[in-house]
């Protein structure tokens, strides 16, 4: 696809640097490198140049590079200046560049725009950029850099060909129909449709499983009041964040901090002790905990070993009755330091881990934090992991929906243009997922994302 406009912006962020890289992607590209280096460029070497501007005054030194249509990112030319990184100057240049004819700066994402037009990545592909740009974590940067590999593209583009293969035939059945050696209905569709079903249902499993690669996993501290849960917080936090007294309720709103462990971030958050209360703040507070403890991903019950055994049991129990599907909860026996126990796991109703520690005399707290480092790794360990966004799932969904319905559908009446409808709704979504598709409004949501300069 041709570009009036030549198109540009800082590539790197704004602030001081040691280096500061502009990019220039267009047709103009040969025209900006006569008048602003005065040099011819050889394609892929580095040039030690000077930048100058409109009237051909030095602004900066630094390096200049040539990548010529259609072997760069963008499928068009593209020169890039790499000089020292202060923003005025970087500001300067772009200031004299865009000064030429048809020259303009570049929106936000619209390089990576200008590669999937000119089919040089699909959307997946341009999407793991932004990904890739955004992740906090080892395992989410791993699973950007296979999305744009093409992994994620690869799954779904093997699905499509299926896909069509499968509507082709049938549609051929349905135009041609006295060709056929026995009537559609006594046909059996049911192999090929089921094995692009359970295609589809494994990379939309491993699709749900990698989106949750973009959100960082929610730990809730939660317990009674006064068993230890704000101490708790500031250890794994590593700052005095909550406040810790020995009044019961202190604690009256959501407390949050990101921590990393092992390359891999969590949100833990400490809540309200959980009792009857007549104060109406904190009882705001406990409302807060409860809902808290309802969406996170993981929970750490925290009890007191100086309790009644039959008490904590209770609570024990109740809590496990309360819990979603996919959440998990890791129970917390504090004040071991009291009771002269030593610290310990142990697992109660066959799946459940107990850890006793004391959170003020540092007691067992290297085993909690081996804990943690297994509920973050089970909850990001994908295999072949590639970083699948909501859209992805959507669209994926939806799709095996279809097909579902399809074979629904032909087992209850033998209706191939039903059958055949639903095939072709399926392949859409899938294709919606890569790109090929003309909705422009979600072109401009997807690209209008990314940074200035991407």
């Amino acid at each position: 696809m041709i570009f009036n406009e030549t198109i540009v912006a800082p590539a790197t962020a704004f602030g001081r640097s040691g280096i500061g890289i502009i990019r220039i992607s267009g047709s103009s590209v040969l025209k900006i490198m006569k008048k602003f280096l005065n040099i011819s460029m050889k394609e892929r070497f580095a040039h030690n140049v000077s930048f100058l501007d409109f009237q051909g005054n030095i602004i900066d030194h630094g390096i200049a590079l040539f990548f010529p249509a259609p072997k760069s990112f963008t499928g068009e030319d593209i020169l890039e200046f790499q000089g020292h990184g202060n923003p005025f100057l970087l500001d300067i240049i772009i200031e004299n560049i865009v000064r030429m004819n048809d020259v303009r700066l570049a929106r936000p994402g619209e390089f990576s725009e200008r590669a999937f037009l000119n089919k040089k990545i699909d959307l997946i592909q341009a999407e793991a950029i932004s990904d890739l740009i955004n992740a906090q974590s080892r395992l989410s940067i791993q699973a950007s850099l296979l999305s744009l590999s093409g992994s994620f593209s690869k799954k779904i583009c093997l699905i499509i060909d299926l896909l069509k293969v499968f509507y082709s035939q049938i549609e051929a059945i349905i135009n041609f129909p006295d060709e056929m050696d026995a009537p559609c209905d006594r046909l059996d569709f049911m192999p090929n449709l089921t094995k692009i079903i359970v295609l589809l249902q494994k990379l939309t499993d491993t699709a749900r499983k990698s989106h949750a690669l973009q959100k960082s996993i929610k730990i809730v501290i939660a317990g009674l009041p006064n068993v230890g849960k704000s101490s708790l917080f500031n250890y794994l936090s590593d700052q005095q964040i909550s406040i810790v007294t020995d009044i019961p309720g202190t604690t009256r709103d959501l407390m949050c901090k990101e921590v990393w462990s092992n390359g891999i971030c969590y949100e833990l958050i400490d809540t309200a002790g959980l009792r009857k209360s007549q104060d109406v703040i904190e009882n705001i507070g406990i409302q807060l905990a409860e809902k808290s403890i309802c969406s996170c991903d993981h929970i750490f019950f925290v009890l007191d070993t100086l309790h009644n055994q039959k008490e904590n049991n209770k609570i024990i129990l109740k809590s496990i009755k309360n819990l979603r599907i996919n959440q998990t909860i890791t129970f917390i026996f504090n004040k071991i330091d009291l009771t002269e126990q030593k610290p310990r796991l142990e697992t109660i109703y066959q799946k459940f881990q107990c850890i006793y520690l004391s959170v003020k005399k540092k007691l067992g707290l290297n085993k909690l934090k081996k804990v943690i480092n297994t509920i973050l790794h089970t909850n990001n360990n994908v295999e072949s992991v590639f970083l699948a966004r909501r859209r992805h799932v959507l669209e994926l969904e939806k799709s095996l929906k279809y097909l579902m319905q399809g074979k629904k559908d032909w087992y209850r009446s033998n209706n191939i243009e039903l059958l055949s409808e639903n095939i072709r709704l399926s392949m859409n979504c899938l294709l919606g997922i890569t790109g090929h598709f003309s909705n422009d409004d979600l072109l401009n949501k997807i690209f209008s994302d990314f940074c200035i300069g991407k």
